[in-house]
């Protein structure tokens, strides 16, 4: 196959390609700071917050290899090319889900929208890391990653701050409604002034994404890659069908078996962590043997015609068989950074609840009590009113300090994000990698016990540096070592070594901060500052082959 020469690109086109990952990164920035808080303001406790959260890991683990196989055997010129019409359909779904989370009426609502918007979201995400590697050749993908990681922490620090600030713009006083109020339609109500952001979370989403689509065109297969693509499609039904039939295909069989062990055994019914455990099991042994059969009995016309249906899972499952070394390296890097990063942000609005307003796990059974009675239409003494309402009032204020930090740390990212590109070039990207895990774990074990609003910020200038490198560093590498005609399906892999242990996390960690480490949210950010550091040591195996090595800056930044 000819191998398309790649020209270099100037810094605005990079930036113009990129800018759709502001939006995109804007609604994950909700996602991580105000679903958890939104879940407990609708009832939900400490030990379900991991599980509620499930829709991250399992949307990524199906949607993103599923896209990015997808997409690399496409071509549409009509729909913009080869990953825009993917990104673009991600955007708009994620935009919906946004402007309509802040009105759920009752907790499985809004988890309900948190699986469609983290669909939508990683139907955006997963052909846009591609999308990137397609467009810069080997020199300039740490400087593109790193423009992307600038993005992430602008869209993630506008979408944290606009809590922070809106919370004391907007943030309506207790005598003038609060929990017990008249006008007040149900205990534990999403406040008002979270809408604001999501709204603005939604017009972001789909304005920039939208932005780059138009201002970006992609490169176009050469003539013997157009061919094989034509080839590869014929008889394949369309992508809409095969990803709906991957997705019926791979909860079918899993969620019946699951529904039957459960009729079995009843216990499981009173452990979901335990029910989801098991229906995962099913489903890995399930797709193992589809597989099997597929890849035995290609003769067979039936089973040949559901070979091409699920094609995007059979060439995930491909790839995996042919990964490169490094990349196993990486997943065990991955998998104690992310289960890490998960515990973050689920736990860091309950750390400041207690760490710095207070809030004992004792005050929020009695608070949870009042609302209870609350809603079943009890009296409520006026000593239980004032304490909820003040519950509930540093409850409020501690979504939006968490938002301040997040806000920081990803401002930070911003900042730093492509002074790390010459950093890499001169000492090397894995050196730069480690060093930021060690200090994002040393930002996480030193907030605990830091009782100044204002010193802990501190720590997330540490954190955001990390999170420059965690969100652009690895990209670069694995780009520079997966094939260019699979990058899609492989960066599709990259994003499930994030989501795996993602859900690992949460059918793990709701058992695991219940019974071992306290119920407290203060140890649950202890414990993931230690995955942290392990995370890093793990990093100082990845060793680039020496032709991938990082090479001097390759681009013209401007001086304004």
């Amino acid at each position: 196959m000819v191998k398309i020469t790649k020209p270099r690109l100037s810094f605005w086109q990079i930036w113009n390609m990129n800018v759709g990952f502001f939006g995109i990164q804007f609604s994950f920035g909700l996602q991580q700071t105000a679903v958890s808080p939104i879940f407990s303001f609708l009832g939900a406790h400490h030990d379900e917050l991991p599980l509620l959260n499930l829709a991250g890991p399992v949307t990524g683990l199906l949607i993103q290899p599923i896209i990015g196989a997808i997409s690399d055997k496409t071509w549409s010129p009509k729909w913009g090319g080869r990953r825009k019409p993917f990104f673009l359909i991600g955007a708009i779904l994620a935009s919906l889900c946004l402007f309509a989370f802040p009105f759920s009426p009752e907790l499985w609502f809004a988890v309900g929208l948190l699986w469609i918007l983290d669909a939508g979201n990683n139907t955006a995400m997963e052909p846009y890391r591609a999308f990137v590697g397609d467009k810069l050749p080997d020199e300039q993908l740490t400087f593109g990653y790193q423009m992307q990681s600038l993005f992430v922490g602008a869209g993630i620090t506008l979408a944290n701050l606009s809590l922070f600030m809106f919370q004391h713009w907007f943030s309506a006083p207790t005598e003038e409604g609060g929990l017990f109020g008249s006008a007040t339609e149900s205990a534990n109500a999403i406040p008002t002034w979270v809408y604001y952001s999501f709204f603005l979370g939604a017009l972001a989403s789909i304005g920039t994404v939208m932005w780059s689509v138009w201002k970006t065109p992609e490169i176009p297969p050469s003539p013997e890659e157009l061919a094989e693509i034509k080839k590869h499609n014929e008889g394949t039904p369309s992508p809409i069908i095969q990803i709906l039939s991957v997705l019926l295909v791979i909860f079918s069989a899993p969620l019946l078996l699951g529904y039957l062990t459960a009729e079995l055994f009843p216990s499981l019914w009173n452990n979901i962590n335990l029910w989801v455990i098991v229906v995962l099991v099913y489903a890995f042994f399930w797709l193992f043997i589809l597989y099997r059969v597929i890849k035995k009995n290609k003769s067979n016309r039936t089973i040949s015609r559901l070979g091409d249906t699920l094609d995007p899972l059979m060439e995930a499952a491909e790839a995996i068989g042919a990964m490169p070394g490094f990349l196993w390296k990486l997943a065990a890097v991955y998998l104690f950074q992310w289960y890490a990063l998960f515990v973050y942000w689920q736990f860091m609005p309950p750390m400041l609840r207690k760490s710095l307003f207070g809030i004992t796990n004792e005050d929020n059974e009695r608070f949870e009590s009042i609302m209870t009675s609350f809603r079943e239409g009890a009296e409520i003494s006026s000593q239980d009113m004032a304490f909820a309402e003040n519950v509930q009032s540093l409850a409020e204020q501690a979504l939006g300090h968490a938002g301040l930090m997040n806000g920081t740390y990803n401002f930070v990212t911003m900042i730093v994000a492509l002074a790390l590109v010459p950093m890499a070039a001169k000492i090397g990207s894995k050196l730069v990698y480690v060093v930021c895990l060690f200090l994002t774990g040393i930002a996480m074990l030193s907030m605990p016990y830091i009782t100044d609003k204002w010193m802990l910020l501190a720590p997330m200038v540490l954190f955001g540096i990390g999170w420059a490198a965690m969100m652009g560093i690895p990209y670069a590498m694995v780009s520079k070592v997966i094939p260019e005609e699979r990058r899609g399906v492989y960066m599709g892999l990259v994003n499930m070594m994030i989501v795996i242990p993602m859900l690992i996390q949460t059918v793990s960690f709701g058992p695991l901060i219940k019974n071992v480490l306290d119920n407290d949210a203060i140890n649950a950010i202890i414990f993931g500052g230690v995955f942290f550091i392990i995370a890093g040591l793990l990093a100082m195996r990845l060793n680039l082959p020496k032709d991938k090595k990082d090479t001097e800056l390759h681009i013209e930044v401007p001086a304004e």
